[in-house]
C-alpha cells in the first residue's frame, strides 16, 4: 500500500503539470497568469480514472522495478571495481615505498649500529654476545641436571611394555611430562637469572628476545624427539621409518629456529630506528631462507614406506610424487608472494588448503598407531575401536573449527558478531556456522554408531570360526546373513 501510495502522488504530480500546460493560453501573459491556477476538479477526476486502470498500474510498477534494478547493479559493481581499484593501488603503494626504501638500507643500519655503540659503547656487540652464551650455557646446565636427576626413571621408562593401548598412552604421558621438564628446566637456567637482574634498556630487549628464540628453538626439538622419536622406534607417535623421523626432525628445526631468530631481528630494529619499509625489506629477504628449507623439505623428503594394506596419499597415488612435489612447491612460493604484496586473505586461504588435509593426515596417522598396538594383527586388520574412531574424527572436526577461526581471523571477520546481528546476511552467516558444527557432531556420531555395529559383527564372525562353521556366524541374522558377514570384515572409509 505505501508503495501504491507513492506510485498516486508521482502520478498527481505529473498529470498537474501536463494539464497547466495542456490548459495555458497561447501568448505569454496568459501562461504567466494560468501557471499560478490550480487545477480543477474535472482534471483531478481525470486523473484517478487514469490510476484506475490496471494497465497503468502495472506499466508504472514495472518502470520503477526496472529503475531500482539499475541502480543496484550500478552500485554493485561501482562498489566491486571500486574495492578492486583500491586493493591494487594499495599493493602498487606498498611496492614503491618498498623500493625507495632500498638505497636508503645502508644509511639506516649504520644509523642502528651508531645506536648500539652510544648505548652499550664500542664492544657492545660482542659483549651482547657473551651473554647470551653465558645464559644459554646456564639454560643447558640445568637441563643436564635435570636429565642426570631423571636417568632412572627414563631407564625404567625404556623397559615399559607397549603391547596394549593402556599401556602405550601410559608411555606417551610420562614422555610428555619428561618433555615438559626439559624445557622448564633450560627456560629456569637461561631466562630466570637474565630477569632477575637489571641491564640497560637496549641489552634488555635485544638479549631478552635472542634468549625467547633459543627457548623456540628447544621447544621445537623437544617436540620432534616426542612426535618422531627418531632413535627410538617404538616411541614414536607419528608413523614413518627412522631416516624419514630424522630427516623431518631436522628440517622442523631448521625452520622453526630460522624464523624465531628472524623475527627477533625484525623486532629489534624498532628500538634501532628502522622504518617500517627498511623492517619488511629484512623480513622479506628472511623470508626467502624459509622458502628454500621448505623446497628442500618437499624435494628431499623420503619415500613413503607403507605398511601392508596402506596405501599413499590420494594426490600422491593419483597424481604422482613429482606432481604433487610441484603442486606445494607452488603454494610455498605463493604464500611468500602474498606476503610480500600484502594480499593477506589470500595468504590465509592457501596456508589453510595445504596445511589443513597434512595436519588431518597427520591426526589419523598418529590415532591409529596409539590405538592399534602392535603385535596384534587381528585388531589391525580388524574394525577401529569406538574410543579411537571418537579421537581421530573430534580431532578432524576440531582441526576444521581452527581452520575456520584462521581464516575469519585472517579475512578481518567477526564470528561473533554475526550471533549478534538482525540482517539477513547476520541471521545467514550465523546459520551457516551452526549447521558446520551440527554436520561435524553428527560425523562424530555416525562414524562411532558404525564402529560399533562392525565390531560386535567382527566378535559374531570370530565365535563361529572355532567350530569351523561360517554359517552358524551368520545364523542369527538370516536371512541378511550375507550383508551381516561382509560387513564385519570392512568398516566405512575415513
Amino acid at each position: 500500500m505505501r508503495l501504491l501510495r507513492s506510485y498516486l502522488a508521482a502520478i498527481v504530480l505529473f498529470a498537474g503539470l501536463l494539464a497547466v500546460a495542456v490548459a495555458a493560453p497561447a501568448t505569454a501573459a496568459n501562461r504567466s497568469t494560468s501557471a499560478g491556477e490550480e487545477a480543477t476538479p474535472p482534471q483531478i477526476q481525470q486523473l484517478l480514472t487514469l490510476l484506475a486502470d490496471p494497465k497503468v498500474e502495472a506499466w508504472l510498477k514495472k518502470q520503477n522495478e526496472a529503475k531500482s534494478a539499475a541502480s543496484t547493479r550500478d552500485s554493485a559493481e561501482a562498489s566491486i571495481s571500486h574495492a578492486l581499484d583500491t586493493r591494487l593501488a594499495a599493493i602498487r603503494e606498498h611496492i614503491v615505498g618498498l623500493a625507495r626504501t632500498v638505497p636508503d638500507l645502508p644509511n639506516q643500519f649504520e644509523r642502528g649500529r651508531a645506536r648500539v655503540t652510544a648505548d652499550l659503547g664500542e664492544h657492545g656487540r660482542g659483549e651482547i654476545l657473551l651473554l647470551l652464551a653465558i645464559f644459554v650455557g646456564l639454560g643447558t646446565g640445568v637441563e643436564w641436571l635435570f636429565r642426570k636427576a631423571t636417568q632412572r626413571a627414563r631407564a625404567h621408562l625404556d623397559a615399559l611394555p607397549s603391547e596394549t593401548v593402556k599401556e602405550r598412552l601410559h608411555i606417551v604421558a610420562l614422555r610428555f611430562a619428561f618433555a615438559v621438564g626439559l624445557v622448564v628446566a633450560f627456560a629456569l637456567g637461561s631466562i630466570g637469572p637474565f630477569l632477575a637482574l637489571d641491564w640497560p634498556p637496549l641489552l634488555r630487549e635485544g638479549l631478552f628476545g635472542l634468549l625467547v628464540a633459543f627457548l623456540v628453538v628447544r621447544i621445537a626439538n623437544v617436540v620432534g624427539r616426542f612426535l618422531l622419536a627418531p632413535y627410538h622406534e617404538r616411541f614414536r607417535i607419528i608413523p614413518m621409518d627412522t631416516a624419514a623421523a630424522r630427516f623431518w626432525r631436522r628440517r622442523l628445526g631448521w625452520f622453526v629456529g630460522w624464523f624465531a631468530f628472524g623475527w627477533v631481528i625484525v623486532g629489534f630494529g624498532v628500538p634501532l630506528g628502522y622504518t617500517l619499509e627498511a623492517r619488511q625489506l629484512v623480513a622479506y629477504a628472511l623470508g626467502l631462507v624459509l622458502v628454500a628449507i621448505a623446497l628442500n623439505a618437499v624435494w628431499r623428503r623420503p619415500a613413503a614406506i607403507h605398511a601392508d594394506g596402506e596405501v599413499p596419499s590420494p594426490v600422491a597415488h593419483r597424481f604422482g610424487r613429482g606432481t604433487a612435489n610441484t603442486a606445494l612447491s607452488v603454494g610455498i612460493v605463493l604464500l611468500w608472494v602474498f606476503w610480500v604484496i600484502h594480499a593477506m586473505a589470500s595468504f590465509w586461504l592457501v596456508l589453510v588448503v595445504m596445511a589443513l588435509p597434512l595436519a588431518i593426515s597427520i591426526a589419523r596417522r598418529a590415532v591409529d598407531n596409539l590405538l592399534c598396538p602392535p603385535g596384534s594383527p587381528q585388531a589391525a586388520e580388524g574394525p577401529p575401536s569406538v574410543l579411537a574412531v571418537c579421537i581421530e574424527r573430534g580431532i578432524r572436526a576440531l582441526l576444521i573449527i581452527g581452520a575456520i577461526a584462521v581464516l575469519a581471523w585472517g579475512w578481518g571477520i567477526d564470528l561473533a558478531h554475526f550471533h549478534d546481528q538482525e540482517t539477513w546476511i547476520g541471521r545467514l552467516a550465523d546459520g551457516v556456522l551452526s549447521a558446520v558444527v551440527i554436520l561435524l557432531v553428527a560425523d562424530v556420531l555416525w562414524h562411532a554408531i558404525k564402529a560399533a555395529i562392525d565390531r560386535k559383527l567382527a566378535e559374531t564372525a570370530e565365535l563361529g570360526q572355532p567350530n569351523t562353521d561360517e554359517g552358524r556366524g551368520c545364523a542369527p541374522c538370516f536371512p541378511f546373513s550375507a550383508m551381516c558377514c561382509s560387513s564385519s570384515s570392512s568398516y566405512l572409509q575415513r
